[in-house]
């Protein structure tokens, strides 16, 4: 199972942030990303937000690998 790593103090604070004040989409992979490091599963935030697993999947790695920036 895949979830998104712990963000660090900063990018948790970015994140919320982006829940807030980022447009559509964007708001929307961060709280992804927020519930997946709280071990939310891919089925479970699929379901959750309307995506494709897959697309869940994309958006934990790209997290993972570039941080909020990559949202």
């Amino acid at each position: 199972m895949i979830y998104a790593r712990p963000p660090t103090e900063e990018e948790y604070i970015e994140l919320k942030r982006m829940t807030r004040q980022a447009i559509g989409r964007v708001s929307q992979r961060a709280h992804v990303i927020l519930l997946s490091a709280q071990r939310y599963t891919v089925p479970e935030l699929a379901t959750l937000f309307a995506m494709s697993h897959a697309t869940v999947r994309f958006w934990i790695r790209r997290f993972n690998v570039h941080g909020p920036a990559g949202l």
